[in-house]
């Protein structure tokens, strides 16, 4: 979830035509890097990510959540008699979210020790019990896994991104997984949003090809950060009317950005 604070906010993901990540480019001075601008994708004819594109949706919930962590923030922050009202403004904003900074190191360490395991390479042994349910998972039902973190580039629609796992089932099924980390409380299910549905149907039309998508098993694989041990997988069972959704939502992104990837060439 993205941080309010300015210096906080992740940037866009960009990838050049045959897939190389360009998120970061050298700044000025060549002392550093700096994120990628939708001005440097204009000039380089970069493409979105899938993420990318799917950020311009409205998401109420979050919305309401980031707006109470900042209130509760508040009270575990108050002002000093010397701070300026930005300076203290800036100090609560960091503070509400030093959680879900937290939560994406861990999420980034899981994702790492899973594609270890996938990869039946060893992984730190504190991450075994959230590997372990995944690996045990997989077993269970028998999924022939194809390709893992595998950059895609659709040129037809206009993104690019890097997909988690593609697999084959029985005797001709095709599927996608992608790992998400999350919260959860005992008793209470874990569901997809509806994002989530999107991001998979992109990711499998430009694998698989827009005319498998109707027979495409999609699934995200939920693992538990609070209750370890615990994971879900959600099945997405209307994946062709998510990448409808999704190629909508390319057409909104493109044009509220002035800028279509599809049609540009690097300056």
């Amino acid at each position: 979830m993205a941080v309010l604070s300015k210096s906080k906010v992740p940037s866009g993901h960009w990838y050049a035509p045959d897939g190389t990540p360009v998120h970061k480019l050298p700044t000025a001075d060549g002392k550093g890097e700096r994120p990628t601008t939708i001005r440097d994708a204009k000039r380089l004819g970069l493409f979105p990510s899938v993420t990318g594109i799917l950020s311009i949706l409205a998401k109420p919930g979050l919305e309401k959540w980031k707006l109470d962590q900042v209130a509760l923030a508040t009270l575990r922050t108050p002002k000093q008699p010397d701070e300026s009202p930005d300076y203290w403004c800036n100090r609560v904003r960091n503070a509400a979210f030093e959680q879900v900074e937290q939560a994406a190191d861990l999420g980034t360490m899981i994702h790492g020790a899973l594609e270890l395991a996938m990869a039946g390479e060893p992984y730190a042994d504190d991450l075994r019990p959230y590997v372990e349910p995944v690996m045990a998972w997989k077993q269970r039902i028998g999924i022939e896994i194809i390709e893992r973190e595998v950059r895609l580039v659709n040129k037809q629609h206009g993104f690019a991104g890097t997909s988690d796992v593609l697999f084959r089932y029985g005797r001709s099924g095709i599927g996608i997984l992608d790992y998400k980390t999350r919260k959860t409380k005992p008793g209470e299910a874990v569901s997809a949003y509806d994002n989530q549905a999107m991001q998979l149907a992109a990711y499998g039309a430009t694998y698989w090809g827009e005319e498998n998508v109707g027979r495409l098993l999609a699934a995200n694989v939920f693992i538990s950060t609070t209750e370890p041990g615990r994971m879900e997988v959600v099945k997405h069972p209307a994946i062709a009317q998510d990448w409808e959704a999704f190629r909508m939502v390319a057409a909104l992104w493109r044009y509220q950005k002035g800028y279509d990837p599809r049609q540009q060439t690097p300056a």
